[in-house]
């Protein structure tokens, strides 16, 4: 193998020789150059390769961080949300409780109402229990679900309860009012049977004098019976006589409201004192003949306003 060097400034050109020792070491030098550089090349771009891949490793690393972060930020945010909307509901069941405390109250307090009215107008305990729930039932025509009330619409609701329980009591209260106030003047007003047994032997008006036997005015009726029978109050009232009076012998005098007083007379026993509180037909005396009598008997007498009228009306109420 021949190389022919070209001239130079000198224009004179060199011819060089190669054997075959020496262009096998020049293509072996040629080969090896090659691989190192070869190898080098890929070396270096392995090295650039991992680099590469440490640096978008490291870009991923940071964007996972941030986003880490702003789902941590978010989290915290909906925490906060989540612990307001809590305060606000248990403000709510809190605001809820109050109402329900004030509605039971209420209904405690028509039930105590209800209670008296029953027991004061005397009806049924058992239908007028107001102790126990009333049973309700039927078929909801919008299925067994329905459907739930919203927060506004339950408050509304609330308040039309509260407004008809305050309603309700004051009329239960009113109708307690009346209903005590005609009990207090039923027992004031005398129409119970005044003694014990017996039946009627004088009329209230003008008679024949059972000592004289002339024309004589009697203020009240006489009601004859058997020795110590037991005489009631015709009304409740209070003790104003318990004593021997002229005519009457042993007496009693009870005054009642409206301007009634009744008397009882020619009693064998007082069984009360001047100044006690009587209830109606509660026994007071026990029948006797003290006084101008003739036999045993009750003398009864009816007063209104100071004025002795008849007591056939009174009695014929009380029979």
């Amino acid at each position: 193998m021949r190389i022919v060097i070209l001239p130079g400034k000198d224009r004179n050109g060199r011819r060089v020789g190669l054997g075959p020792v020496t262009l096998a070491f020049t293509v072996f030098l040629v080969v090896l150059l090659s691989g190192a550089i070869g190898l080098s090349a890929y070396r270096i771009n392995v090295f650039l390769s991992k680099d590469m891949n440490s640096v978008l490793d490291d870009v991923r690393i940071v964007e996972l961080r941030e986003e880490l972060r702003e789902r941590r930020w978010e989290l915290l945010d909906r925490k906060e949300q989540l612990a307001a909307a809590r305060e606000e509901i248990q403000n709510h069941i809190d605001a809820l409780g109050v109402r329900l405390g004030e509605i039971q109250a209420q209904m405690f307090r028509i039930n105590a109402l209800g209670q008296r009215l029953a027991e004061v107008s005397e009806l049924d305990q058992g239908e007028f229990d107001f102790t126990t729930i009333p049973g309700v039932g039927g078929i909801s025509e919008e299925g067994a679900g329905g459907e739930s009330y919203e927060y506004p619409e339950f408050l509304a609701r609330l308040d039309d309860l509260q407004m008809r329980l305050q309603y309700d009591e004051n009329r239960l209260a009113a109708m307690e009012s009346l209903l005590t106030d005609k009990k207090v003047s039923r027992t004031m007003f005398p129409d119970a049977w005044p003694v014990e047994g017996g039946w009627l032997s004088s009329l209230f008006g003008y008679r024949s004098d059972p000592f004289t036997g002339k024309k004589a005015f009697h203020a009240g009726v006489d009601i004859a019976g058997r020795r110590d029978s037991l005489i009631q109050a015709a009304a409740a009232g209070v003790v104003v006589h318990a004593g021997r009076q002229s005519g009457y012998g042993e007496s009693v005098v009870l005054q009642h409201a409206n301007g009634y007083s009744t008397r009882y007379a020619h009693a064998n026993r007082l069984l009360v004192e001047l100044g006690q509180k009587v209830e109606k037909g509660q026994p007071i005396a026990t029948v006797g003949s003290s006084g101008r009598s003739t036999g045993p008997h009750l003398h009864f007498e009816v007063i209104q306003d100071g004025r002795r009228v008849n007591p056939k009306k009174f009695l014929q109420a009380a029979r």
